[in-house]
């Protein structure tokens, strides 16, 4: 087990060339949000952004996309058929991939519920990407009704669930995987061959290279979109060609770290998500990135 520090993170992360353009920093798509999960799109987005991704491409339907134009006008829409319940509906991943070949990463889950056909687009993306996938929220309510789809993955994939979340991944009870948690950890990503980030009150990694843990963040992280933040901002490092561990490892610490400043300058009571960015951003002004 290794404890992560913010070192560790700049260690990891490189400083952006003087003579760049958006291309040398990865394209990410981003597949999110229903009419009930509007929010969630936003505030992952705004975590990749924020992380330097170079181009965002957001995949949903046009009642998510529609307030996402104003809001976040960098990012490029595709915008997606809509289901009887304001779901996704109509994503083909064989074809989005021969269209757009350049992708470097995809961001699946965030907001994006499990009525209709999300589960088989959860299935088909997951077995198809050609490129590192994260995994997030509903993408892994999906993939619990059968996680034998992880196996068929081409490319590196990450998984960031909750305590919930992974307990349903694994088919027990919550109140065993907290009981032991590295113990269903080292197994889940032996068995799975995943990069798994277990968000608790400490925050594990665990990888082919062993575990790596976070202690930064608070109780103020308690809310609904504290983990679409994070799921952004690992899937804009792994855009930028970081490795599924490290990305995680990147994100995980900047987040929580972000977050203990937000709640220095908030309350933990009464900060929120999207606060986070802010701080955030003056963590990376501070190391000079």
């Amino acid at each position: 087990m290794q404890e992560l520090s913010l070192n560790d993170v700049f260690k990891i992360l490189k400083k952006r060339k003087s003579e760049s353009n958006k291309g040398d920093y990865g394209t990410l798509l981003n597949i999110c949000g229903s009419a009930y999960y509007r929010g969630a799109a936003q505030l992952s987005s705004l975590g990749a952004l924020r992380t330097g991704v170079g181009i965002l491409r957001v995949a949903s339907t046009e009642r998510v996309i529609a307030p996402l134009c104003s809001n976040i006008p960098e990012a490029v829409f595709l915008p997606l058929p809509e289901g009887e319940r304001g779901e996704i509906d109509g994503f083909d991943a064989k074809s989005y991939f021969k269209d757009f070949p350049k992708t470097n990463a995809v961001l699946c889950g965030c907001g994006l519920t499990t009525f209709g056909n999300t589960p088989r687009l959860v299935s088909d993306l997951t077995e198809n990407a050609p490129c590192p996938i994260v995994l997030d929220a509903d993408a892994l309510n999906c993939v619990s009704e059968d996680t034998d789809i992880l196996l068929k993955a081409k490319s590196e994939i990450v998984i960031t669930p909750h305590i919930g979340e992974f307990a349903r991944l694994c088919g027990v009870g919550a109140s065993d995987i907290s009981s032991d948690p590295v113990k269903y950890g080292e197994e889940f990503t032996r068995r799975y061959r995943v990069v798994l980030v277990l968000k608790s009150n400490i925050t594990r990694i665990f990888s082919g290279n062993g575990m790596f843990v976070s202690r930064y963040g608070n109780p103020g992280l308690a809310r609904g979109g504290s983990g679409d933040i994070l799921a952004g901002m690992t899937a804009s490092f792994m855009a930028q060609g970081y490795s599924a561990a490290d990305a995680a490892k990147a994100a995980v610490v900047l987040h929580g770290a972000a977050a203990d400043m937000t709640a220095k300058r908030l309350s933990m009571q009464g900060m929120l998500p999207h606060d986070i960015i802010y701080d955030l951003c003056e963590i990376f002004k501070k190391e000079g990135y």
